[in-house]
């Protein structure tokens, strides 16, 4: 089949594939609703900026320290069992949170163990789906395939953070937390009836000596390869940029917006619906824009974000300055970080050979996210010296000087 043949109604025959995407839009689901009630249950707790960067830096150590042990580790193991027993991990943790919160014993520690343990259990998660997927979908269809994964995403998404609030004021806090327990358990049920031939012969037992010795084949052939090492630089960027609003969304409502945590679902939805746009459209606008002109638009639309957030606090006095401001610089947020993943997942596929593929992930799910924890620590201490109003405008300038340098970059230029 030709690769100009090929659109979204051939993706949804891939019936294996299919099954991988539904059951990560049904964690979608769950997650999205989970984050608006954790957040929220974090502030409540602690009624500190700073405790809600440090749970975001403990959620990303695994991420960083483990991902790519575990990336190495999964390489000869069943993907398929890993992804299930992971999910069930996950279930039994957040079921945890919702029951002790709703019985009053939740403490702050609490959350750091389970949010350590559930952040253990996807690092371990992700390599392993990462290797499924060339293993049930053609290299033909990686960019429909990608774009309809993420659009989907996105959707639903959106839908669970548009009405997140209402779930919240239905069944409450630890029940909007109980959804997310749900889901997992359905995504494990799901990928039971994934269809997928693996390695020949699985490992049976771990040993210490291949297992040193496939971690390193993996970091040798990860290390020659600038491509990768370039999509790692943007992540790392995209992450690091990001931590501040990510890690203090719920102070940032409560403290600078004077908003509920219907506020969270707006901008939640208002960033979906622009993610969704650009995953839809990332095939014909790859064919037209170059990655240089993504990534210099994506630095100084980040920049702009933080920035205008603040400068237009003057009009956050009406529910329709908050709304149409915010709103307004989330969707352009959305776009250009929506058209930069979607070309990072999009490459990464097709420079990997297939057999490196949990490796590379790992690598680079590693290299990328190790910034993030450093980056919420940092936020921590500052937020407990500085205003998240300065937090927010330095990273704004941080990010405008980024973009200067991107647009002097001869890397960037080489890349199609």
């Amino acid at each position: 089949m030709e690769t100009n043949k090929i659109g979204y109604k051939d993706i949804l025959k891939q019936k294996e594939y299919m099954k991988i995407i539904t059951a990560a839009l049904i964690n979608r689901f769950g997650d999205s609703v989970d984050a608006i009630a954790s957040a929220w249950i974090v502030y409540e707790l602690t009624q500190k900026a700073y405790w809600s960067a440090l749970i975001y830096a403990l959620n990303l150590i695994p991420s960083v320290v483990i991902t790519p042990l575990a990336g190495a580790f999964v390489e000869k193991k069943s993907k398929k069992k890993i992804m299930i027993l992971t999910d069930l991990i996950r279930a039994l943790c957040v079921a945890y949170i919702a029951t002790a919160y709703l019985g009053g014993f939740l403490q702050g520690w609490h959350l750091i163990i389970t949010t350590l343990v559930i952040s253990t259990a996807e690092a371990f998660r992700g390599p392993s789906s990462s290797a499924l997927t060339p293993l049930v979908l053609k290299q033909e269809y990686y960019e429909y395939g990608t774009s309809l994964s993420m659009s989907l995403s996105t959707i639903v998404e959106m839908v669970a953070t548009g009405i997140a609030a209402g779930i919240i004021a239905l069944i409450g806090t630890a029940g909007a937390i109980y959804v997310d327990m749900v889901t997992f358990v359905l995504s494990a049920l799901i990928i039971t009836t994934l269809h997928v031939t693996e390695v020949s012969k699985l490992e049976t037992s771990f040993q210490m000596s291949q297992y040193l010795t496939t971690l390193r084949e993996g970091f040798q052939y990860a290390i020659h390869l600038k491509a990768l090492l370039f999509l790692c630089l943007i992540a790392m960027f995209l992450n690091a940029i990001l931590v501040p609003f990510n890690s203090m969304q719920a102070p940032f409502v409560k403290e600078v917006l004077n908003g509920d945590a219907s506020v969270l679902s707006v901008l939640g939805v208002t960033m979906s619906i622009s993610s969704l746009l650009a995953s839809i459209s990332y095939p014909k606008i790859s064919k037209k824009i170059s990655s240089r002109i993504l990534m210099v638009s994506c630095a100084a639309a980040i920049g702009l974000f933080y920035i205008g957030m603040i400068v237009a606090k003057p009009l956050y006095i009406t529910k329709v300055g908050i709304y149409g401001v915010t709103a307004s610089l989330f969707f352009v947020l959305g776009v250009v970080v929506g058209w930069v993943n979607s070309f990072a997942s999009v490459q990464f596929m097709k420079i990997i050979d297939p057999q490196y593929l949990a490796r590379c992930s790992a690598l680079l799910t590693s290299l990328s996210m190790g910034v993030s924890p450093i980056a919420s620590f940092f936020v921590s201490v500052m937020a407990r010296v500085a205003s998240i109003s300065t937090i927010f405008i330095a990273c704004g300038f941080l990010a405008i000087f980024v973009t200067i340098l991107l647009l002097f970059s001869k890397t960037l230029k080489g890349m199609k």
